[in-house]
């Protein structure tokens, strides 16, 4: 039985790094969100839709994930395509090179209608805020990550820019669960002060709050609590998902265990084995992150 169905363009990115010959790799939430439950040993079902110019060696990969396809379209003539251009310092800027179609509520197939958990991951406006509250009738959770619907670009320029959301208040209090960085935090709320941010988001009533942070570890806020999840030692190769890969293993473990530090904790391990490889393809397992875990915390013991 499927647990999550993660709704989002799946996007075909090209990286540009410093001495380094450009790539091209396959991208977006849907992927991270499918490859991290496949390394968990979990299914999830996607709901994306991609054109007729997406590239069938990544249309092989997406099929490679055993994730559920039954919400996954070929429509329209463009994907939705970045270029991705670091400096040396690892810093990231972003073109918008095509878009794909809009997918809507009714690109929900049926069969996922008793899945407990929706994840809306939009990279680029592909998802409109109206689709939360339609999908509050039907769903038992909804986690939004808010990146897609804060990305914007000015005039004919390409550059991706970020923008204020004016009514954030308006649909936070409909989700169970945001997933933000801190740099869209202060974006979407207006607030460049961190700690007024969070209380402008934590106020709409809005009850379980995510702050991924990379290398760096996050900060998870639920009703009156507050979590310091830490990030594991790794080697950092490329963090690209590491938001992703950590909302993912959360969900999947709070669903399970009700516990956000136990989540966070496993989240965060997870998230390490991400950021140590480049693209999406996965190299380890549950197995791998409990064992992780435990070696720099002898007393954890896995539910």
């Amino acid at each position: 039985m499927l647990e999550l169905v993660v709704i989002g363009s799946i996007t075909e990115d090209l990286i540009v790094k410093p001495n380094r010959k450009e790539e091209q790799l396959i991208g977006g939430t849907p992927i991270y969100v499918a490859a991290t439950a496949k390394a968990l040993g979990k299914t999830v079902g996607i709901v994306s839709k991609v054109g007729t110019d997406f590239q069938v060696k990544h249309l092989k990969q997406i099929h490679n994930l055993e994730a559920d396809l039954n919400g996954f379209q070929i429509s329209g003539n463009t994907s939705m395509k970045f270029k991705n251009i670091y400096d040396l310092k690892g810093n990231r800027s972003q073109e918008i090179l095509s878009s794909s179609e809009e997918i809507t509520f009714e690109d929900i197939p049926m069969a996922y209608n008793s899945v407990p958990w929706i994840h809306l991951g939009p990279v680029f406006n592909e998802i409109s805020i109206d689709i939360i509250t339609k999908i509050r009738k039907k769903f038992d959770f909804i986690s939004l990550d808010i990146q897609g619907l804060i990305r914007s670009t000015k005039g004919s320029s390409k550059k991706i820019i970020h923008k204020k959301l004016a009514n954030f208040d308006e649909f936070l209090p409909k989700l169970n669960l945001l997933k933000v960085d801190d740099n869209e935090l202060k974006n979407m709320t207006g607030n460049k002060k961190l700690s007024k941010a969070i209380d402008l988001v934590l106020n709409t009533g809005l009850e379980h709050l995510v702050i991924t942070r990379a290398h760096n570890g996050a900060t998870i806020y639920r009703k009156d609590e507050c979590f310091e999840i830490p990030a594991f030692p790794t080697t950092i190769v490329d963090e690209t998902g590491a938001g992703d890969t950590f909302i993912t293993a959360y969900i999947l473990e709070f669903l399970k265990t009700n516990d956000c530090q136990y989540a966070g904790l496993i989240a965060a391990s997870t998230a390490s084995f991400n950021i140590s490889t480049l693209g999406s393809i996965t190299n380890y397992t549950r197995e791998d992150v409990i064992n992780k875990i435990q070696s720099q915390y002898s007393e954890f013991q896995e539910k």
